[in-house]
């Protein structure tokens, strides 16, 4: 089966080819005559490099290795990578879990993915009982979940700009995915001027690689900066607003976001700027507080190297948290699809509709 890719962009609103790289089909990961087409953000913005991935270890290989990145991107890869293990001639039920089981393991802190592999897993339960083929159902599914997604984050941008004013400058920090990226495309539909100023984000550049080129490629004045620049930049009144994504949002209010995210909340809050966090789909039940929230660490080799080239001298260790936690008082407001909460009123984004159930 072959995933369905139409002339109009995921989010049912805008035109594929009005949409920048990152917010495209092609742009996150697709699913292309019987594999799984990811582009590798590794190499961008200057080269444009797509990895075809046979298997699900390689899809999870890809996630590990940083090929894509963004918390609800990877969760489409890592559904399309549920699809191979279930293509597989002879695949048990059993099999299909196993290969759920070590996506999982690629990204702990964020619950996206876990939460789509998990969908998925009971989308495979019903088709082998109704003699469906599994494969084509994840796919379906999955094809399902990523415009529904897309669709929440054009929502929440709309509910984002609200909070701004023409003229704003916005610092952000790491790629704040596909809510952020909608937020420009409404700003500019509505002749709305930003400056977007993106910190570096070592050690993978994510703020300069991604961030600052969809930005400039819609025509924003758009800055890079090093890590520790932003709280320097909001002392002496260059930004009005820090705004980023949150690869987790406990139901107190906390976010588990990319780790130098705390710092810049803690130089808004001192210099009186707020701090808003486009979380589209709300709060995770998963967690009450941030005291359940799994930091990822990674190898701090990372740090010790820059694409590829050891800049740190022998006998030096790196140290490597991927994220830190914001407690809920120094964030201003989280902006869901639902609509723009108090951060210590996050839980109030809950219904008793969980998420995407009625597509299962």
């Amino acid at each position: 089966m072959q995933s369905k890719v139409e002339s109009i962009g995921l989010d049912g609103f805008y035109q594929e080819s009005e949409l920048p790289l990152l917010l495209k089909h092609k742009g996150m990961a697709t699913w292309k005559d019987g594999t799984v087409q990811i582009l590798d953000r590794r190499k961008l913005p200057f080269s444009q490099e797509y990895i075809l991935c046979h298997t699900f270890e390689e899809v999870a290989i890809a996630i590990e290795e940083m090929v894509i990145q963004g918390a609800f991107s990877i969760s489409i890869a890592a559904g399309y990578g549920l699809a191979l293990s279930a293509q597989v001639a002879g695949a048990s039920i059993k099999d299909i879990y196993n290969a759920a089981s070590r996506l999982k393991k690629t990204r702990p802190t964020g619950l996206a993915l876990s939460r789509v592999l998990d969908l998925c897993l009971l989308r495979a339960k019903n088709a082998i009982k109704n003699n469906l083929t599994v494969a084509d159902q994840i796919i379906q599914l999955t094809d399902l979940i990523a415009s529904d997604l897309a669709m929440q984050a054009r929502r929440t941008a709309q509910y984002a700009l609200t909070l701004l004013n023409d003229g704003d400058t916005l610092l952000t920090h790491c790629f704040p995915d596909r809510s952020y990226v909608y937020l420009l495309m409404e700003a500019k539909r509505k002749s709305i001027k930003l400056n977007i100023i993106c910190s570096e984000t070592r050690p993978y550049l994510q703020g300069t690689k991604l961030s600052s080129w969809c930005a400039a490629e819609l025509g924003f004045d758009t800055y890079v900066i090093s890590d520790g620049m932003g709280g320097s930049l909001m002392k002496r009144g260059k930004i009005d607003a820090f705004i980023t994504a949150a690869d987790t949002v406990c139901m107190d209010g906390s976010i588990a976001n990319k780790v130098g995210t705390y710092q810049y909340a803690l130089a808004a809050y001192a210099n009186n700027l707020p701090y808003y966090v486009l979380r589209q789909s709300g709060p995770d039940m998963e967690n009450i507080n941030s005291d359940s929230v799994i930091i990822e660490e990674r190898s701090g080799a990372d740090l010790l190297h820059l694409e590829g080239k050891k800049f740190a001298p022998d006998g030096v260790l790196g140290l490597y948290p991927c994220f830190d936690i914001t407690p809920p008082e120094l964030v201003s407001a989280i902006i869901t699809d639902r609509g723009i909460f108090d951060s210590n009123k996050i839980k109030n984004y809950f219904d008793a509709k969980s998420f995407l159930s009625n597509q299962i």
